[in-house]
């Protein structure tokens, strides 16, 4: 049942590092958010190679059901992953927020421009007409 179980996760793994590896290659991941799931995806092959370490780090540890340690790894690496996803999110909505006061000045400058041009195209108008 064992190696089934590491050959199942290592087939996974595989898949999963030669995924993110195509979608950052095509472009349509960032290297900046490719880097947890090469973490994760190395971090399962590893397991899968060496199924002892996990062993051995949960007996170092105290955990004395070895996968329950895989969960907490598993958990922290979640909770890592959305603080950073969250961390981006922020500084993209700190550049969007930017862009549009941006935006909203230049529109009122254009506006303000273009009455300028109205207004003068009109007295020349009126003046060519009086003349």
């Amino acid at each position: 049942m064992t190696d089934r179980i590491d050959k199942a996760g290592l087939v996974v793994s595989v898949a999963l590092l030669l995924l993110v590896l195509e979608l950052v290659r095509r472009k349509k991941l960032s290297e900046e958010f490719s880097f947890l799931w090469v973490v994760g995806a190395l971090a399962v092959l590893g397991i899968s190679l060496r199924r002892d370490l996990l062993d051995r780090t949960a007996l170092w540890l105290g955990v004395y059901y070895p996968p329950s340690l895989l969960l907490l790894i598993l958990l922290v690496i979640v909770f890592v992953g959305s603080l950073s996803f969250t961390v981006v999110l922020s500084r993209h909505r700190r550049q969007i927020e930017r862009l549009m006061e941006d935006t909203a000045i230049l529109t009122a400058e254009i506006r303000e421009l273009r009455e300028k041009e109205t207004t003068r195209d009109l007295s020349q108008t009126l003046h060519k007409s009086k003349a």
